[in-house]
């Protein structure tokens, strides 16, 4: 199993060089990427998260995505906790410190990653983890890089494509409504293309850092440190603590192995924190990702199998 594992992660990391290349070649620009980025995240990834719910109801399931939820917010509070004790002082730089470290790129690598190692069932568990990280993203992270303020209009953000199609996936998954085969088949062509789009984008993502500048800051190898390797192997404790399917467990286990999200960098921007140091965070933890995710996936693999 760890070995179909680390196959399916390598071959990820390798679309994921092509992002790479295909920028750095001028083949695509910033404004393409943020284009590309908008199609993942508006129409393909809330389409893969539907179809992974157009599967035959039974409890096994439902306990499954229950035992999602109450994992991926147990793993959250914990690293929310901690890090209140690990980074302080300027809050400038403090607080993009938490948000990068606690909020995972689950979107655009742990989709791609569990869709293609665990295929729909990992999707679908991973709906839980993106459903707890919107809700605290959009509570935790707007007082941290805000205020209490700013909360008040945050519910309108907290509604993201990635929710509304989990709340459409589950009404149908409930009620076992099964959409006409005219209408699944495109859907599920165009939901195939998230795991190419989402690593090419985030290769892309990845290459229009500066990154030998970013390499010589070591505050970032620790941040990194904290992020790929503390927080996922102490999640990873929590996570052999509960009686969870290795399904279940794996899948919060690669959204918590995931390097920073860009919602760093966004809400850095959004709130006037220090966005540039963000990005930096972002391109380096993705950059050791690389070799962090495979590694820690034979632990977690062996520990939960």
């Amino acid at each position: 199993m760890s070995l179909i594992v680390i196959k399916k992660i390598i071959e990820m990391f390798m679309i994921l060089l092509v992002g790479v290349i295909i920028y750095k070649g001028k083949i695509i620009d910033d404004v393409s990427t943020k284009h590309l980025s908008n199609v993942l995240l508006l129409l393909v990834s809330p389409l893969l998260i539907v179809q992974s719910y157009q599967i035959d109801f039974n409890k096994k399931l439902l306990y499954g995505l229950l035992w999602a939820l109450l994992a991926s917010f147990l793993t959250f509070l914990f690293m929310i906790i901690v890090s209140e004790f690990l980074f302080h002082g300027d809050k400038n730089r403090s607080s993009v410190e938490k948000i990068a470290v606690s909020y995972s790129n689950s979107g655009f690598i742990g989709i791609p990653l569990i869709s293609g190692v665990l295929g729909d069932k990992g999707v679908f568990y991973m709906t839980a983890y993106i459903t707890v990280f919107n809700v605290l993203l959009w509570t935790h992270g707007v007082v941290l890089m805000g205020d209490s303020k700013d909360l008040k209009g945050a519910w309108k953000n907290f509604l993201s494509p990635a929710i509304i199609a989990v709340i459409v996936g589950i009404i149908l998954f409930l009620f076992q409504l099964r959409l006409p085969q005219f209408i699944e088949n495109p859907l599920e062509m165009i939901a195939s293309m998230n795991t190419p789009l989402g690593m090419i984008v985030a290769g892309a993502n990845l290459a229009q850092g500066n990154i030998l500048k970013s390499l010589k800051n070591k505050r970032l190898y620790y941040l990194s440190f904290i992020k790929l390797i503390v927080y996922p192997l102490a999640g990873l404790v929590i996570l052999w603590l509960l009686p969870l399917e290795f399904e279940v467990a794996f899948t919060v286990f690669i959204a918590l192995a995931c390097p920073a999200g860009a919602s760093v960098v966004m809400f850095a921007q959004r709130y006037d924190r220090d966005a540039y140091y963000g990005s930096e965070i972002f391109v380096i933890t993705t950059l050791l990702s690389v070799v962090t995710i495979p590694l820690l996936s034979v632990i977690a693999v062996g520990l939960l199998k």
